[in-house]
């Protein structure tokens, strides 16, 4: 009998099973958009195509005697059309115990991925690769070109690997304490995630990064913390406690690796509310805060605290059950209680020029939570500047705050919604 492949869940995702539920699914997704309608045969024979090329997404969430694990998932994966509401925490039950979720509606095929198997940037790699594999099955003339896994070639043993507990620098100490962060409110949705979605051009936004002579990520991410200020500002109400960003930063760019699996470290942006708070003010601190946190240093610090309580004895032999009390209790105290909203750029997602004129763009959203109640993902496509707000509550002033700052600066968006709040 052929052994299964297993792995044990990378240090990352370990919080993510026993904290996970309706009001916090940690999913996120991406996806693609193709220049004609998918055809639903042909993109069933690709997935099962590249599960084989990727085994560390051919698996299901297994339950161990003191960790879960991720097993070869040895039942078959069904591409189905898109329902509408892409967050939904049950789909996790109903795909045949995958962690992932690739559906399609029309031209645009859509991956909705749980945290605990990977992050953006591994889950959008195996989309590239189910786009490439679906292109040349309809009979387009593709080529990898080297920036493409291509599903026709073997992986390597790196893709596979858990790189904090690879990286892991035992004398270092971990990040400093936080506080506790503001919370955006507002009137939540009975269940789902509203989405908003703005496109301008990279290059003129890139414009008004350079003014400030910042990077795109760190004038946009003080571009959303003004608009939450702006939103939220009341003379005559104080807000003691901080807007705070969760800023994930690919770690394979950092340490050169290319593992499929989670591998982003995290820094967070601080802004108290203050009376005359300008954008300027925020975009110069944010400036700052990034050089002296944006690095191989902090960010080793901020992932080892992960693999230090992993390697905890204490923990190691403490039974699933009792480790799961613990860890959601952990979260609820270090994770969404010191955040505001986490802001994501993927960068851009670069694709064979043989691939390009088949592809009319690519998307990366983030999911959102009962506390966390906004977040903000970002990805760009050739001169597409996509910019995804996602939300758990109906009230969406913080967006028009967001986009009304970038046309008054002469930037054309052109805005979508799912229109989740009718």
């Amino acid at each position: 009998m052929k052994k299964k492949n297993w792995f044990l869940l990378d240090n990352a995702a370990k919080i993510f099973p026993c904290s996970s539920n309706k009001n916090n699914p940690h999913m996120f997704s991406v996806s693609a958009t193709l220049v004609e309608d998918i055809n639903q045969t042909i993109l069933q024979e690709t997935i099962n195509m590249v599960l084989t090329r990727f085994p560390s997404f051919n698996v299901r969430l297994k339950k161990g005697l003191f960790w879960y694990y991720l097993e070869e998932n040895p039942k078959d994966y069904v591409v189905e059309e898109t329902k509408g509401d892409l967050f939904n925490f049950n789909w996790l039950k109903h795909k045949n115990d995958y962690l992932f979720n690739l559906s399609y509606y029309k031209n645009k095929i859509t991956m909705v991925v749980f945290h605990a198997l990977s992050d953006g940037t591994g889950a959008m790699e195996f989309l590239k690769s189910v786009v490439f594999q679906y292109l040349k099955l309809t009979g387009k003339k593709v080529d990898a070109e080297g920036i493409i896994k291509d599903p026709d070639a073997p992986s390597s043993n790196n893709e596979d690997k858990d790189n904090f507990v690879k990286y892991y620098k035992k004398d270092k100490e971990g990040p400093p304490k936080e506080e506790k962060a503001y919370h955006i409110e507002g009137t939540h949705f009975d269940y789902g995630v509203g989405l908003v979605v703005g496109t301008a051009s990279v290059q003129e936004v890139k414009k008004l990064a350079k003014k400030y002579d910042v990077t795109l990520t760190t004038y946009l991410a003080a571009l959303y913390s003004y608009a939450a200020y702006v939103d939220a500002y009341n003379p005559n109400r104080q807000i003691k406690k901080p807007i705070k960003l969760f800023v994930p930063a690919n770690m394979r760019k950092i340490f050169k690796d290319e593992t499929m699996r989670n591998f982003a470290g995290y820094i967070r942006l601080n802004t108290h509310f203050k009376p005359d708070l300008t954008f300027e003010d925020i975009i110069l601190d944010y400036k700052q805060q990034m050089a002296d946190k944006m690095n191989k240093d902090y960010l080793t610090k901020a992932s080892n605290s992960n693999v230090r309580m992993e390697r905890n004895w204490i923990l190691r032999i403490t039974p699933l059950f009792i480790k799961n009390f613990v860890m959601k209790i952990a979260y609820n105290i270090l994770g969404d209680s010191i955040q505001t909203s986490s802001v994501s750029n993927l960068g851009i997602i670069n694709l064979p020029k043989s691939m390009e004129k088949y592809v009319l763009n690519m998307g990366f959203d983030l999911g959102a939570s009962y506390l966390i109640t906004k977040n903000f993902g970002i990805c760009s496509y050739k001169d597409k500047l996509n910019l995804s707000f996602s939300r758990s509550i109906v009230e969406t002033g913080l967006e028009k705050q967001f986009f009304k700052v970038l046309t008054d600066q002469g930037i054309k968006v052109e805005l979508v919604s799912n229109y989740w709040e009718k």
